[in-house]
């Protein structure tokens, strides 16, 4: 899909399920081509590496390309489950390089804490059952249930994200360089940077307390297989769920009930499809096109923004 304008200083903006791509024109300057953010759907489902390789093919095509392809912003995550409250674990139990720690909350509940908001190392711990919720990105389950996941247990995600001028300088190369290099960055992030430790009653310097061993566990969970195959296939379709669809639509038709004073749902929709018909195309019409030309042209614009291809038959 095309945006109906740019972003920032980008003059184009396309987008899909597996890339959000912002384009300069000729007149740009110092501007590069492109500035793209790969979709997590499609990083998680096929990997950095073959992500980074489609995307430099497909940026080829759309300009000149000066070079390889950089990387502006890194996130490393891992997801895990424990019996241990970690979100409740206290302040003082953090040894972290960053001074900001913010807590978040939802109906008393803690459900994350971020670490050096806004900096340029920054990180989350959350609870990422609770986030997918809200997300839709119902594509984590069959991964998760994969590695052991029981389906019901709490999952935690931790979350670093690094800009590029917090990224070591060994980083700043080719992206094809510092794919290689993430699980020694994760490593650098989860002992150096931030790190849950185990209070000494004996030593007042946190610096020297031991890691608590789930920690442990989390700074050695980079250490995998980078050969391991993609889990599965991401579409580049952007439907929106049935969640969205029907909850939306039986708002106006209940309300439409209730105002008639139907009970009786097949009775109620009968009168509620007739009714919108008489309301659209009475003598006073809001759409001089007709009702079903209008719903012909609305459906198409939804499609591209979907990025869904409409029958032949529809799109004639």
């Amino acid at each position: 899909m095309t945006l109906p304008r740019g972003r920032g200083r980008f003059a184009f903006v396309l987008e899909d399920n597996w890339f959000s791509i912002q384009l300069s024109n000729a007149t740009a300057g110092v501007l590069p081509l492109a500035s793209v953010q790969i979709r997590s759907e499609y990083l998680t489902a096929v990997g950095p590496a073959e992500a980074v390789s489609t995307l430099t093919r497909l940026v080829a095509r759309m300009g000149k390309v000066s070079g390889p392809p950089v990387i502006s912003r890194l996130d490393l995550f891992a997801d895990f489950s424990t019996g241990l409250d970690v979100a409740a674990m206290p302040g003082s139990h953090w040894v972290k390089r960053s001074k900001k720690r913010s807590i978040h909350e939802e109906c008393d509940q803690i459900t994350g804490i971020s670490f050096g908001s806004g900096n340029e190392v920054s990180a989350r711990l959350y609870d990422k059952t609770r986030e997918i919720l809200k997300s839709g990105k119902d594509y984590m389950r069959p991964l998760w249930a994969a590695q052991g996941w029981d389906g019901e247990s709490q999952v935690w995600r931790m979350e670093f994200q690094i800009r590029r001028e917090g990224l070591p300088e060994q980083m700043k190369g080719p992206a094809s360089e510092v794919l290689a290099l993430n699980g020694n960055l994760w490593r650098y992030l989860c002992e150096e940077w931030l790190r849950l430790a185990v209070p000494s009653q004996s030593d007042d310097t946190r610096s020297r307390w031991p890691t608590h061993p789930l920690w442990q566990a989390l700074a050695g969970s980079w250490d995998l297989d980078p050969d391991a195959p993609p889990l599965t296939r991401v579409e580049k379709s952007r439907l929106p769920p049935d969640d969205y669809l029907f909850r939306a639509g039986i708002a106006g038709l209940t309300s439409f009930m209730a105002r008639e004073g139907i009970e009786d749902y097949s009775h109620g929709l009968g009168e509620f499809l007739q009714a919108f018909e008489t309301y659209f195309e009475g003598p006073d019409k809001e759409f001089p096109e007709g009702l079903q030309a209008y719903i012909r042209r609305k459906t198409k614009a939804q499609a591209r923004r979907y990025n869904v291809r409409m029958p032949d038959h529809e799109r004639r």
